[in-house]
């Protein structure tokens, strides 16, 4: 049986490989000149002659041992452009005893009379790599123009008047700050995938297939109608919705080989190039929440603050501080309320065999510590944003580099020392007749003393070389703190996006209380203690206390009208959780209980006696901001701790 087998592919000069029924109507003409006819064809549409795993092709080799006797293609280049596979092609044909008969050479594998065929083959290979570099420098040229050769991403289109001109798609930029404000606020990529799914926001694949069907275009591009992680993730990560044009992220090193990341500072970087969807401290704040989730192996929450739609803030900082693990969102319903708290998730999980202590800390008393912090952290804030100069910034590294080289040359020449006090060894040896272990073990003395340096200034050489200083966009970061923490002030309370611009890491001890890192390094420069803040409060209620005991004009005071006062004084207590502080008016001889339901508590203390408790006590407690707690520690349920480790749990 004869067959014939045409390709044409892009790699082709067009005007000789016009279509495949040319190449068709050539071989047959051929063949019929021969006295033979074509019975079969095999054929590649589109397919590069680099590329060997070819349908057509790989169908005609599996079938030549079948019913074909020879095959005819119109040149060489047509059964491919890489040299060395054509040569073993053609020697495949030798060994199964078939022929292959090229129309353009009369080259036939049977005879192989052709002794320039390894040349022809070699030029065919030359030529498609000569088209492939032109085209890639085509490419590059128009990459450092800024000239962007595909289809703008999701939420953008080109003007329909001038290509060159990027326009926003209103709708499309309504779901992309979509995804962007729901990964601020907790949520990972399968959420937020799953959600536009179910709210059946298109995909950017069916809007691009909307378009094209617009502009009557016919394509056989899948369509995806589900959304995915990979898409939310590249959408999350694409500088392009903050007006950066980049291109050159992907190149190829060989012809039809993998594309491969090209570095960041290789790329080709256009910045205010389009109108942005995204602001720019968003996005960066978005890149450094994607960061410190895969460090964390954070995985989202369902968790949710009291007034409040988003999930957990406090996700990806919060931690143990004896176990280093995250902290885990509990909420449990009571008869007379819910409860909202944060445990560690060894304890949670593996018991205390593995971590002492819960680390329990209710959600109310961390928001408040934070706010609390933040609220001193303000007037630092603004002092670090006002003297903040990038000469400094200049100066440190300019420090760190001058360092550096000082201690490369200190180790230089403790290895110098090493190689003289070695040869002297050597010497010694030689002269010490009968003394070489004196000899030995002061040189190995010696030697070890070096060594013990040497170790030391690389110890302080690797610290420095993993140092990493400020970027120069930290003072920006920094007034974006500054809006923040004037907003956490003047509502009260924070959600997700303002703790991952302010807050490095929280660590909560065994006793519930944490410890706030803030970024930029704000948290050196406050002194701060939740117990201590928390004694200063339990002080001040107790003041207010006496100071009400003190103005009651009748001989005794309830619990109802305490509970009251403190309320109106911003110390919010009911009947029953003022009853502590009433025990400690009891113990301090000030009120005593009486059998009187409705003059429950009678005062015994005279107001010249009670006011000079009042002044030794605000002397002893408030005066100098001194912290000690003036109460013992079965008040509330609280010491220096929170609730304690197994209470509730």
């Amino acid at each position: 049986m004869n067959v014939g087998y045409v390709r044409l592919s892009r790699d082709d000069d067009k005007r000789n490989y016009v279509s495949i029924e040319n190449q068709k109507l050539i071989i047959s003409q051929f063949a019929a000149e021969c006295n033979m006819v074509i019975d079969r064809w095999y054929e590649d549409d589109g397919v590069s002659g680099y590329i060997f795993n070819r349908p057509g092709l790989n169908q005609l080799m599996d079938d030549l041992d079948k019913d074909i006797d020879r095959v005819f293609v119109k040149d060489l280049s047509r059964v491919g452009r890489h040299n060395a596979k054509v040569l073993l092609l053609l020697e495949d044909f030798k060994e199964r005893k078939k022929e292959l008969i090229v129309v353009d050479t009369n080259y036939n594998s049977e005879t192989d009379d052709d002794d320039t065929i390894g040349i022809t083959t070699w030029y065919n290979e030359k030529y498609v790599k000569d088209i492939s570099r032109k085209i890639k420098r085509a490419l590059e040229a128009r990459q450092k123009e800024g000239i962007l050769m595909t289809q703008p991403p999701f939420g953008y289109k080109r003007n329909e008047i001038d290509k060159s001109k990027i326009e926003i798609i209103p709708k499309e930029a309504e779901y992309v700050k979509m995804v962007y404000d729901l990964y601020l606020k907790g949520s990972g990529y399968r959420m937020i995938a799953n959600y536009l799914t179910e709210n059946k926001v298109p995909t950017p694949s069916m809007v691009r297939h909307e378009r094209e069907l617009e502009e009557g275009k016919i394509t056989k591009r899948q369509i995806a109608t589900v959304w995915s992680d990979s898409m939310v993730k590249d959408m999350l990560g694409n500088d392009f919705y903050i007006g950066t044009l980049r291109l050159r992220k992907r190149a190829r090193s060989t012809v039809h080989g993998k594309d491969k990341r090209v570095p960041k500072d290789e790329q080709y970087v256009f910045e205010n190039h389009h109108p942005a969807i995204i602001d720019k401290a968003s996005f960066d704040l978005i890149q450094d929440m994607k960061e410190k989730r895969v460090k964390n192996n954070y995985r989202g929450s369902r968790g949710q603050w009291i007034g409040s739609e988003i999930p957990n803030p406090f996700g990806s900082c919060l931690f143990c501080k004896d176990c280093g693990s995250r902290l885990t969102p509990i909420r449990r319903t009571t008869s007379s309320r819910e409860r909202k708290y944060y445990i560690c998730t060894t304890y949670n999980t593996k018991g205390k065999r593995y971590c002492s202590k819960s680390h329990l800390i209710e959600e109310e008393d961390l928001m408040e510590d934070v706010v609390t912090y933040i609220k001193l952290c303000r007037d630092s804030l603004c002092e670090v944003i006002a003297t903040y100069d990038m000469k400094d910034f200049d100066s440190e590294k300019r420090t760190v580099e001058e360092k550096r080289s000082e201690i490369q040359n200190q180790i230089d020449e403790r290895k110098k020392q090493l190689k003289v006090l070695f040869t002297q060894k050597v010497r010694d040896l030689s002269n010490a007749h009968g003394n070489e272990d004196i000899v030995n073990e002061t040189y190995d003395a010696l030697q070890k003393d070096i060594l013990s340096q040497i170790h030391g200034l690389e110890m302080q050489l690797k610290e420095l070389n993993d140092t990493s200083l400020e970027n120069e966009d930290v003072k920006e970061k920094m007034e974006n703190a500054l809006q923040v923490v004037n907003k956490i002030i003047e509502k009260g309370v924070l959600d997700r996006k303002d703790i991952e611009i302010l807050i490095e890491r929280i660590e909560v001890d065994e006793g519930g209380l944490p410890e706030i890192e803030l970024k930029y390094g704000l948290s050196g420069l406050i002194q701060y203690s939740p117990a201590q803040e928390m004694n200063r409060r339990e002080n001040e209620i107790i003041y207010h206390t006496m100071r009400l005991i003190y103005e009651e004009e009748r001989s005794y005071t309830s619990a109802k009208y305490l509970s009251k006062a403190l309320t109106d004084l911003g110390y919010p207590k009911s009947k029953k959780s003022v009853l502590p502080y009433i025990g400690l008016m009891i113990d301090m001889g000030i009120v005593e209980p009486s059998d009187n339901s409705l003059k429950p508590y009678t005062i015994v203390k005279s107001k010249e006696d009670l006011q000079e408790i009042m002044n030794n006590f605000f002397c002893e407690n408030l005066a100098d901001n001194t912290t000690n707690p003036a109460y013992d520690h079965d008040l509330h349920g609280y010491g220096a701790n929170r609730w304690y480790a197994g209470d509730g749990i």
